[in-house]
């Protein structure tokens, strides 16, 4: 009896360190951004029967869509919580716990349970892990998929061939969630030449079959819209060492993927929630890039695994997972973000469990281990508890309850000052909560997406204006938005303003001639 205790005791602390890191100050920092009412508006009109699409969100920058997957897996929970943004955000936390439990089990399958245990700790106490998995958008999924599809990489290799089958199914709809899991495409293809001989056609044959039928959506897309997707890849391919189309140096990328591991340890304290996805590029100064002494430690543990694992066969498609990351942060030459490296994160803290555990055994090793890990977990929570959310969900919330008090739908335009603060989800919030603008801001980017009667009128109407300059912009941008804010008063007349956190809601209305 006394043995099971200590494995008792490491569940319940990994319990609590997920539930601590994914929901503390739960409904303040919910994340609902733009990318989040794009997939709200595409799942509210699959729900109300308007429109099933045959694909999903937009990849980024390339002009490519993913699969539909994702929208109509998220409609599910869109329909359960009737559209609410806080039980999106609830599921995308809890989902966490899946995460947290296959790192355990992928860990002790392919070394030992106490480097399931290590790795899970590692996970559940990593406050940028934690960050990430508070919002719930399609990225959200992509460290389930990347365990699942390494681990059924990892069974095929060896000799569990019949896994081919469920390997189609888990890396057909994975890289409908995000295209970064295109990164495991030479390892399927190297671990079916290995075992090539061993591994049934038919098998091969039922294989491909499940993945075409499961692009089959996109497939149909491509066919009715002049393929569309087909010429987009085709143009990434063709422009991809043109001068035009390379977004970012190596420089960039180097310091961005270093930073990123760094940070999977330790963001040090005081950080912006609003910031830290880097994606607000007129902020990103203010970001919390990891110190160099963490990304060495980080290093250092990956060196450990590398080391003492190298030559083990059961390592390939861990070290495999990092050569073709290293290979991604080197050679891709477009945009991008430290949530592209999602699908790494679990595999990296399997590869910390494992080094932690080889340190472990070493003379005074399980000292060094016990102190490291508390340190981990301290410097975690000290930035937990010491970090804030510039434009929080609470202050939103306040926003929206105000502006309620003068307008109501359709008889109002919604309009915001600032750069990305703009982008925070307003004219989906504003249907939501107070009632269907007659015309918004963010028309230009939804308005494909509206499917109601169009509500505008030729009447004027009041004017609903955000106004969240923020002052960390620079002196161009901060003056450009203030006078786009003295241009509105004196069109409009002020009825009402009040300010809630960082956000200012000036309510106007038309000046009678």
């Amino acid at each position: 009896m006394s043995k099971s205790r200590p494995i008792n005791y490491c569940l319940i602390l990994i319990f609590i360190l997920f539930f601590i890191f994914r929901f503390y100050n739960f409904s303040d920092w919910i994340s609902f951004g733009m990318d989040q009412e794009y997939e709200a508006f595409i799942a509210k009109n699959i729900i109300t029967g308007r429109h099933f699409p045959l694909i999903g969100v937009n990849a980024s920058d390339t002009g490519l869509y993913l699969g539909p997957f994702f929208i109509y897996f998220a409609s599910i929970f869109f329909a359960f919580f009737k559209g609410n943004p806080i039980g999106w955000a609830a599921i995308g936390s809890t989902l966490g716990v899946i995460v947290c439990y296959l790192v355990y089990r992928v860990g002790k399958e392919i070394f030992s349970q106490k480097v399931g245990y290590f790795a899970s700790l590692i996970y559940a106490g990593s406050f940028l892990v934690a960050f990430y998995e508070r919002q719930f958008w399609n990225p959200m999924l992509v460290p389930i998929f990347s365990l699942i599809t390494g681990y059924l990489l990892y069974q095929i290799l060896h000799k569990h061939t019949s896994k081919l089958i469920w390997l189609a199914v888990v890396f057909g709809l994975a890289i409908q969630t995000h295209l970064s899991m295109l990164i495991f495409t030479p390892l399927i293809f190297y671990v079916i030449w290995m075992r090539k001989k061993d591994i049934l056609k038919k098998n091969i044959i039922l294989a491909l079959l499940v993945f075409i039928i499961l692009q089959s959506p996109l497939i149909i897309f491509d066919i009715r819209h002049n393929f569309t997707n087909s010429r987009a890849a085709l143009s990434l391919i063709k422009n991809f060492n043109k001068s035009t189309e390379v977004k970012s140096n190596f420089q960039q990328r180097k310091n961005l993927f270093l930073s990123s591991l760094g940070r999977f340890i330790w963001v040090p304290i005081g950080p912006d929630l609003f910031l830290e996805s880097g994606q607000c590029k007129e902020l990103a100064t203010y970001r919390k890039n990891s110190y160099p002494e963490v990304i060495f430690l980080a290093l250092v543990g990956i060196g450990i695994f590398i080391f003492n694992n190298a030559p083990k066969s059961r390592s390939k498609i861990i070290i495999g997972i990092l050569i073709l990351t290293l290979a991604f942060a080197v050679l891709y030459n477009r945009e991008i973000f430290e949530y592209y490296f999602l699908f790494f994160f679990p595999w990296l803290a399997i590869i910390l469990g494992n080094s932690l555990d080889l340190i472990s055994t070493r003379k005074r090793g399980s000292l060094i281990t016990v102190i490291l890990l508390v340190v981990f977990i301290i410097s975690n929570l000290l930035t937990l508890f010491t970090a804030k959310f510039s434009y929080s969900y609470k202050d939103k919330l306040n926003a929206l309850a105000f502006a309620k008090k003068y307008v109501r739908e359709g008889n109002y335009d919604l309009e915001a000052l600032g750069e990305c603060t703009r982008f925070g989800g307003y004219r989906y919030l504003f249907e939501y909560y107070v009632g269907k603008p007659a015309h918004s801001y963010m028309d230009s980017y939804f308005s494909w997406l509206y499917y109601e009667e169009d509500l505008q009128t030729d009447k004027e109407v009041s004017v609903i204006l955000l106004s969240m300059i923020d002052p960390r912009d620079n002196s161009e941008n901060i003056a450009k938005w203030q006078e786009v804010r003295l241009q509105y008063l004196s069109e409009y007349k002020l009825q009402a303003e009040n300010k809630f956190g960082n956000i200012g809601v000036l309510i106007l209305s038309p000046i009678k001639k």
